[in-house]
């Protein structure tokens, strides 16, 4: 019988927002940690404008380095399996170089140089959905809403919402993690996709 990968304690939807949402490993068995490993974007010759990173918003419950798990409205941590750091920062971290390459080129605050855009993020859903029960492989669901600003004054702002489903093979961790890497990496491919089409036609 295939055990589950869920802990025991389990906390509603509705209270991801309060500190019931972080609970603890069990210490007789050490969690193994997992990274993102996404691929990274080709280099493409074309005309270039800078986009400014602005601050980025994520689903508190996946922010940290606990691998979120839904099932209908409860929302649970993954047992003994955790990101090697927070979700949140590897995302940031994976963001960065998903603009390594390409027209649209990704500028931090701060940075010396006025930039033609400004980008700014809600990451509303990384998590591993488990629609068809407890027992069944999850879906990988990533989902982003994405506002460009042109950087000029009362400039226009374009918004979309970027959603990504990666079936995982089976309802194992070792099956789970590579569907996550396979949802961040259609979804920053899109993000920059979207930022080229939105930014660098206008």
């Amino acid at each position: 019988m295939r055990t589950n990968l869920f802990r025991a304690a389990a906390v509603a939807a509705v209270a991801v927002a309060l500190s019931g949402c972080i609970t603890l490993f069990p210490e007789a068995e050490p969690a193994k940690l997992y990274r993102f490993e996404i691929s990274a974007p080709s280099e493409v010759q074309a005309k270039t404008f800078t986009v400014t990173r602005g601050p980025i918003a994520f689903d508190r419950a996946a922010a940290s380095d606990g691998i979120v798990a839904v099932t209908g409205d409860t929302v649970q941590y993954i047992d003994s399996a955790r990101w090697v750091a927070p979700a949140q920062q590897i995302f940031e971290e994976e963001l960065v170089r998903a603009f390594q390459a390409g027209p649209a080129r990704l500028i931090g605050r701060g940075e010396v140089g006025k930039s033609d855009w400004l980008m700014r993020l809600d990451v509303q859903r990384f998590e591993a959905d488990y629609r068809n029960g407890p027992e069944a492989a999850p879906v990988i669901v990533v989902e982003i809403k994405v506002a460009l600003t042109r950087n000029v004054r009362d400039g226009d702002t374009f918004e979309t919402v970027l959603k990504t489903e990666v079936q995982a093979g089976d309802n194992r961790v070792s099956a789970i993690v590579p569907a996550f890497n396979s949802a961040l990496t259609k979804s920053l491919t899109d993000l920059n996709s979207w930022i080229v089409a939105t930014g660098g036609r206008r």
